[in-house]
């Protein structure tokens, strides 16, 4: 709850106040793009942030929030702010709490699957929010269904990829397949038969983990979702691998550019390994290399983590008004 002396804090900081919930049980890079928003409004001067978080959220180092928020045990009461933000499945957790008629929210837009009647997140396109979504492609999707209530902005998805300490490259191919592991076994399998060897997990890891991989591999291999709103992923072996190879899964389009940034095969394991057998003859050509790794410098220089604050304040700034209007 928001107490007292909370209320008399931040009025005197001044700005508008904004209350985020999260149910944190393993990292995603769903949470981590709440966690950003989160912090480009809390390392703001002009609005004033807080967050509550599920009874079974977990505190370990994977958790964005972690250790600053450990003790912060705030109930969820978003009648006490001026806004709040939603994303996924805090709608159920908003719609019981009793707010506040007229609340403005913003709704934080991270998947194409809130467009398929099938997923629970579908039956929040009729509540009245302005929604921000991390890609063209979630835009054209949730607005197609013509239930969505309320404007939809597009701010595509910012990203800071941490350094890594310089390592050789110990492997020449990684598959990275938690997400659909049926594949990856099968393209080890079709590539072995090809005297391709690859290095290949199929079990998550810590971001940490993951980024010192990409980066001590020459050709990644990618394996999202059949869908995505984003896949940040690829985004992040843009800036450490030497080739990336991700399939189309709808919401990595606007970024993944065939043969300029990446390999962007169809999602099959004939194509897949055709493309591992592309990119290694494209290793050896060191200037049809360095363009990709030049357009992928571009493509990163983009997405970045300012460019993403910077539009979504200025959304911010003009939130009453733009509530106001529809």
């Amino acid at each position: 709850m928001l107490t007292a002396a909370d209320k008399n804090s931040h009025a005197m900081q001044g700005g508008k106040t904004v209350l985020f919930y999260r149910d944190f049980r393993e990292y995603t890079g769903g949470h981590q793009k709440v966690a950003d928003y989160f912090y480009h409004l809390k390392n703001s001067t002009e609005f004033n942030v807080d967050i509550a978080f599920s009874d079974s959220t977990s505190w370990d180092s994977s958790n964005p929030w972690f250790p600053k928020y450990v003790e912060d045990k705030r109930s969820y009461a978003p009648a006490n702010y001026d806004y709040a933000f939603l994303a996924g499945m805090d709608w159920a957790t908003y719609l019981s709490s009793e707010p506040k008629p007229e609340q403005p929210i913003v709704n934080l837009i991270q998947h194409v699957r809130h467009a398929d009647p099938a997923q629970p997140m579908y039956q929040f396109l009729s509540e009245r929010a302005v929604r921000i979504c991390v890609s063209q492609e979630v835009a054209d999707a949730i607005q197609s269904t013509g239930l969505v209530n309320g404007p939809i902005f597009t701010i595509n998805n910012g990203i800071a990829i941490p350094a890594v300490e310089k390592t050789t490259k110990q492997h020449e191919l990684f598959i990275f397949g938690p997400k659909n592991p049926e594949v990856a076994i099968a393209l080890k399998d079709e590539l072995a038969q090809q005297d391709i060897n690859a290095h290949s997990i199929n079990h998550w890891l810590a971001r940490d983990e993951l980024l010192s991989l990409l980066a001590a591999s020459r050709i990644v291999v990618l394996l999202p979702n059949s869908t995505e709103g984003f896949y940040l992923p690829a985004l992040e072996s843009m800036s450490y691998a030497d080739l990336t190879i991700v399939p189309d899964c709808v919401g990595n389009r606007s970024f993944c550019h065939d043969r300029q940034n990446c390999l962007f095969p169809a999602y099959n394991t004939p194509a897949l390994a055709a493309a591992v057998k592309d990119a290694l003859q494209i290793l050896q050509q060191p200037e049809q290399l360095n363009i990709f790794k030049r357009n992928c410098a571009d493509t990163l220089a983009y997405h970045s983590l300012e460019r993403e604050r910077t539009e979504f304040l200025g959304l911010m700034r003009q939130l009453d008004s733009i509530w106001q209007s529809f």
